[in-house]
């Protein structure tokens, strides 16, 4: 089963899946910085997982 979960603030989100599910944690990057999200930073691994961080300035 794949998974990536998101917990997302109105400015702030981090993202973290498996890194079997690399591929779909990159494609979910990828629809988040076309809705503005901005990356923070490279992406972060630790025991299998991988972890990448986006901001988004809000008005």
């Amino acid at each position: 089963m794949s998974s990536v979960n998101i917990n997302k603030t109105k400015t702030y989100c981090l993202i973290s899946a498996f890194s079997a599910d690399a591929e779909i944690l990159t494609t979910t990057i990828h629809s988040l910085i076309k809705d503005g999200w901005i990356l923070a930073g490279g992406i972060s691994a630790s025991n299998s997982m991988l972890f990448q961080a986006l901001y988004k300035n809000e008005k």
